[in-house]
């Protein structure tokens, strides 16, 4: 996964803060306070708007889009079968699972009022008492099923990285599956399954992908308005002293640091989109640096 390459990520940010903390000090301190104002509020700006952007784009556009590619996946997946192969490769079971009795296990009502994890484990632990042991543990195992069936339904037509998270949340939030196993059983339902999974599961992923670009978007725009008004306004800055240079290069943190942003937005922007495999741009490489990861966790918690 190219993780020895973690140094890149440290020389790119520290490069970036330097160069631009060199540039300021040649500008001096008037000219490096108006650019380190415009980078703060570019900034903010981008911040701010990516969030209501990402909203209104996914409500109008992109989840329109979703539920008709996870309707076609939806279509073609046989829930139960999925699932029956699922618990007996994880158990090591030869076949012993009845296709049938999982159908009226997920279709029928219990007059016990047993959930159907519940049914379901009593079912299989009594073929083989031997390998299914821990109730509770029986319970981690199937949920994680769930999650890679929904997980193989969503990342069939969509990106790989809302399979992942749709199946992080369902191993958190198993009783989901309650609302979502009769849509998958319902021969008419492959729409309605399709809207729950994009709003349960997909609409989360897809808004931090909109916002990601969305606030890239708008940081390099008004970065690029921000120097060219700075540049233009004030062609020539005269005499500077040695104070206002150094004024100037002390200026040029933030702007060096606003910039590291920008690339760790950018670097967000292609794990998420690379399915964590690239080269460079992957999780575990990122987790090796001292300075990258921590402007990385910031875009990470709240993109």
């Amino acid at each position: 996964m190219g993780s020895q390459f973690w140094w890149f990520y440290d020389v790119l940010a520290a490069s970036a803060v330097m160069i631009m903390v060199f540039l300021s000090g040649r500008r001096g301190i008037f000219k490096s306070l108006l650019q380190l104002s415009g980078y703060f509020l570019a900034f903010v700006i981008a911040f701010s708007v990516s969030g209501s952007i990402s909203k209104g784009f996914y409500k109008s556009s992109v989840r329109n889009s979703n539920v008709k590619k996870i309707t076609k996946s939806v279509a073609s997946v046989d829930f139960i079968a999925e699932i029956t192969d699922y618990i007996e490769e994880e158990f090591d079971f030869s076949g012993e699972i009845e296709y049938g009795r999982l159908e009226k296990i997920y279709t029928e009502k219990n007059t016990l009022g047993l959930s159907c994890d519940e049914q379901i484990y009593r079912y299989v632990s009594a073929i083989y008492p031997d390998k299914i042991g821990n109730e509770n543990v029986f319970y981690r195992k199937l949920h994680k099923g769930y999650g890679d069936i929904i997980n193989g339904i969503i990342s069939e037509n969509l990106v790989a990285y809302a399979g992942e998270t749709a199946a992080d949340e369902i191993v958190r939030h198993p009783e989901t599956m309650n609302e979502l196993i009769p849509l998958l059983l319902d021969p008419e339902g492959s729409r309605a399954a399709a809207e729950y999974i994009a709003d349960s599961y997909t609409g989360a992923p897809y808004r931090k992908i909109i916002r990601l670009i969305s606030f890239l978007a708008i940081l390099a725009l008004l970065i690029a308005v921000t120097v060219f008004l700075v540049n233009s306004t004030f062609k020539t800055a005269g005499f500077q002293s040695l104070g206002s240079h150094i004024g100037g290069a002390l200026a040029g943190i933030l702007p060096g640091v606003v910039i590291v942003v920008f690339i760790a937005a950018c670097v967000r922007l292609n794990v998420i989109c690379g399915e964590d495999k690239m080269l460079f741009f992957n999780n575990e490489a990122i987790e090796k640096t001292y300075i990258f990861r921590h402007i990385y966790g910031f875009i990470t918690s709240n993109f």
